[in-house]
C-alpha cells in the first residue's frame, strides 16, 4: 500500500478528538489452525481444517489509526482491501472531521465514486468505530458511557460452533461442554454435507446435540448453504429441535426467502449480519420476513447505526444479537442495552481467540459471560509489529 503525505495545516484551538492524520499499520496473519488452548472436547469436534484462518482478508490485515491531539483512535483488523477503500475514498475527507461528532461523519467528502457494497461498507464502519474509540479516549469516558450509559455490566454470549463439526462422533461431547460452560445457548452449522443427505440425516446429527443442550438454547445457521426445496424439508425437523432461531438457511430478503417464511412451521428465522447496507436494513425488518435481528457494527455502517436499527427492531418486536465479528464493538453496544432487546451476544469458539491474539489484553468470558469494557476506549490498543504506518495522511 502506497504512503500518501499532505502537508498539515496550522492548528488553531481545536479539541483533541480533531482528525489530524490517518495511518494503516500492516499486523501479522491470522495464525493457521485452532487456537492453543482450546478445550479438548471442542478441538476433537473442529472441522479440519478450520476454514477461517485461509481467507484473504485474515492472511492480509492492518490496524486503522485516527491520529488526533496526543491521542489517537484505532479500529482493527481489517482487511486489505477495506484498508485500500480507506487510503483512496475515505482518509482524506477524515481530516479536519471532529470524532466526537458521529452524526457528521456521513457527511465528510469521499473521493472515491463508489458509496455502497459491502467492503465500501466495512470501511465505513471500521472508520466509525475508530471515531468512537478516540472521542472514548479523549473523554476519558467509556464507549459504552457515550452510548448514553452502561445498562449491565456483563452480557451473556452464546457459542458459535461454526468451527466444529455436528456429525463428528465427538461433537455430542462438545455441545455438553458449551452447556458446561454456561453460554447462553450454541449454534451449529449446518455444513452442505449435511444438508445434501437430506432431512433425516439432519435429525440423528443434531438430536444429539439438542439433547447435550439441555435447557441451554439451541440454534442451528445454514449460512445461506440450502436450496429452497432443502430449506422446506429442513423446517420439520427444526421445528421438533426447538430451535430457538435458524439463521440464514437460504439468503436472506430473497425469493426464497419469502417463501420460506411463509411456510412458517414455528421455526423464527434470523438475519441482518449480511444487510450491510441501510435500505436493505430497513427492507429486512420493516418487511414481516425476519423473527430475530442481527447485526454486526464493523458491517452495517458501525455503532451508531448498530443502535438505530436495534431499537427499531424492539419497536417491532424483534431482540437483536449482535454478530461476532467485532465483538469489542458487539459488547459496547449491548451494555447500553437492556436484556429484552439484546439478550446475549456471539462468541465464535474457534475465531474469535485467533481474532483476540493482536490484543494484549484479549477479551475473555466466564460462566457465558462477557465483561462490558468500562474503561476509555472500544478495544486495546493493537500490538503493531511495525515500526513504521505503511499509509499515513494528513492535512489539508
Amino acid at each position: 500500500m502506497p504512503v500518501l503525505t499532505v502537508p498539515t495545516p496550522a492548528r488553531t484551538g481545536a479539541s483533541a478528538t480533531v482528525i489530524r492524520a490517518v495511518r494503516a499499520w500492516q499486523l501479522p496473519p491470522q495464525p493457521v489452525g485452532l487456537p492453543h488452548g482450546l478445550p479438548e472436547p471442542l478441538a476433537a469436534a473442529a472441522s479440519d481444517p478450520p476454514a477461517g484462518p485461509g481467507w484473504a482478508e485474515h492472511r492480509t490485515r492492518f490496524a486503522i489509526e485516527l491520529v488526533g491531539d496526543g491521542v489517537s483512535g484505532w479500529q482493527a483488523p481489517v482487511g486489505e482491501t477495506v484498508a485500500q477503500i480507506i487510503a483512496d475514498d475515505l482518509a482524506a475527507g477524515l481530516i479536519g472531521h471532529d470524532a466526537a461528532a458521529p452524526r457528521r461523519l456521513a457527511y465528510r467528502k469521499k473521493t472515491g465514486r463508489h458509496r455502497s457494497g459491502a467492503h465500501a461498507r466495512l470501511a465505513s464502519s471500521a472508520v466509525e468505530l475508530a471515531c468512537w474509540d478516540l472521542a472514548s479516549r479523549a473523554a476519558g469516558v467509556s464507549v459504552t458511557g457515550l452510548l448514553g450509559g452502561a445498562v449491565r455490566r456483563t452480557v451473556p454470549a452464546y457459542a458459535s460452533a461454526l468451527g466444529l463439526d455436528p456429525s463428528h462422533s465427538e461433537a455430542q461431547e462438545a455441545a455438553a461442554w458449551i452447556t458446561k460452560a454456561g453460554f447462553w445457548g450454541q449454534k451449529w452449522p449446518l455444513t452442505k454435507q449435511l444438508i445434501l443427505a437430506g432431512p433425516g440425516a439432519v435429525a440423528k446429527a443434531l438430536t444429539p446435540l439438542r439433547e447435550a443442550a439441555g435447557e441451554g438454547r439451541f440454534m442451528v445457521d445454514g449460512l445461506g448453504r440450502c436450496r429452497l426445496d432443502e430449506a422446506m424439508r429442513l423446517l420439520p425437523v427444526l421445528a421438533d429441535l426447538q430451535v430457538a432461531f435458524a439463521e440464514e438457511l437460504v439468503p436472506p430478503g430473497s425469493w426464497s426467502w419469502h417463501r420460506l417464511r411463509a411456510a412458517g412451521a414455528g421455526v423464527p428465522l434470523a438475519a441482518g449480519e449480511n444487510a450491510v447496507d441501510e435500505a436493505e436494513q430497513v427492507r429486512l425488518l420493516t418487511g414481516g420476513g425476519v423473527d430475530v435481528w442481527q447485526i454486526d457494527p464493523g458491517w452495517s455502517g458501525g455503532l451508531a447505526r448498530s443502535l438505530h436499527t436495534t431499537e427499531l427492531a424492539a419497536d417491532l418486536g424483534m431482540a437483536t444479537f449482535p454478530h461476532g465479528d467485532r465483538l469489542p464493538a458487539a459488547l459496547a453496544l449491548a451494555g447500553a442495552c437492556c436484556r429484552d432487546k439484546i439478550p446475549a451476544v456471539e462468541w465464535h469458539l474457534t475465531l474469535e481467540p485467533l481474532r483476540q491474539q493482536i490484543f494484549t489484553n484479549p477479551v475473555q468470558g466466564e460462566g457465558g459471560r462477557l465483561a462490558v469494557r468500562s474503561a476509555p476506549g472500544l478495544t486495546e490498543v493493537p500490538r503493531l509489529p511495525e515500526k513504521t504506518a505503511v499509509l499515513e495522511v494528513t492535512g489539508p
